[in-house]
């Protein structure tokens, strides 16, 4: 996944201009540029060929 994409309007916890990653639910103003770190994406997986969770940390790593 592409780090421009994690904007809020892609995330799973957001709900119309609601943020949902914390138990109180925060309005955010522009949710297609509001970039996160703290967000749910579901990315394609090559591997099992299917839509997959994507979470902050799951980077690929180069080791």
């Amino acid at each position: 996944m592409k780090r421009s994409d994690m904007v809020c309007t892609q995330c799973i916890k957001f709900d119309g201009s609601l943020c949902r990653c914390y138990p109180k639910p925060v309005t955010v103003e522009n949710p297609a540029k509001n970039w996160c770190a703290q967000g749910l994406w579901h990315q394609w997986s090559d591997q099992y060929e299917e839509m997959e969770p994507f979470y902050w940390g799951d980077w690929p790593s180069d080791n």
